[in-house]
């Protein structure tokens, strides 16, 4: 790994844990073991480091998400798997919201991170959209903007309750306004990485 990928998993790892605000600079330099010549070298400034570090997000994001989804052949057990890996992540040591959310709430008036967090949301509804019609869902379109509100109030809930029960009674509603059968979710790990 370079230095460059060094500062941005440092911040990554920080700002995911911490917040936006309260990880400074130093703090990140010191976390990454460079030099604050090295990180602006890298990072002219925090907003840049903040973009880049919601890249990197959500290339893992997507990466992650698309091989466990991938690794099923049925339309079903790939929405199945959908679920299942959010459902992981909402138990995981490396679950403290999302990132995109918390970009969007304490920077609201930063048109680039919008644009990123934006485009994160869209990746995930088209995703979906394209699930939901393998599966023969009516309408994949429309209700895949259902499932990526509800998961972003899912991903909320898991914050606040931890509760399960929640997760899996909104999942149930879903997959029945969807008309589909109930897709079972499985009992969360803790070793879920992204």
């Amino acid at each position: 790994m370079n230095k460059r990928d060094d500062v941005l998993n440092a911040a990554l790892r920080l700002f995911n844990e911490h917040g936006y605000h309260a990880v400074g600079v130093d703090w990140i330099r010191d976390e990454a073991q460079v030099s604050k010549m090295t990180l602006y070298k890298y990072f002219p400034n925090k907003e840049n480091l903040v973009e880049e570090v919601l890249k990197l997000r959500h290339s893992q994001f997507k990466d992650s998400l698309e091989s466990e989804v991938f690794r099923h052949s049925e339309p079903l057990e790939r929405l199945n798997a959908f679920i299942n890996w959010h459902v992981a992540w909402f138990f995981s040591q490396d679950f403290h919201g999302c990132m995109f959310i918390k970009a969007t709430g304490e920077f609201h008036d930063i048109e680039s991170f919008l644009k990123v967090s934006q485009a994160h949301k869209d990746w995930v509804a088209s995703l979906l959209t394209d699930l939901l019609s393998d599966a023969g869902v009516d309408y994949p379109s429309s209700l895949s903007q259902l499932f990526v509100v509800t998961i972003d109030g899912m991903i909320v809930n898991a914050s606040i309750f931890h509760s399960l029960e929640r997760i899996e009674s909104a999942w149930n509603q879903l997959c029945k306004a969807a008309s589909l059968p109930s897709l079972p979710l499985k009992t969360p790990s803790r070793s879920f990485v992204m």
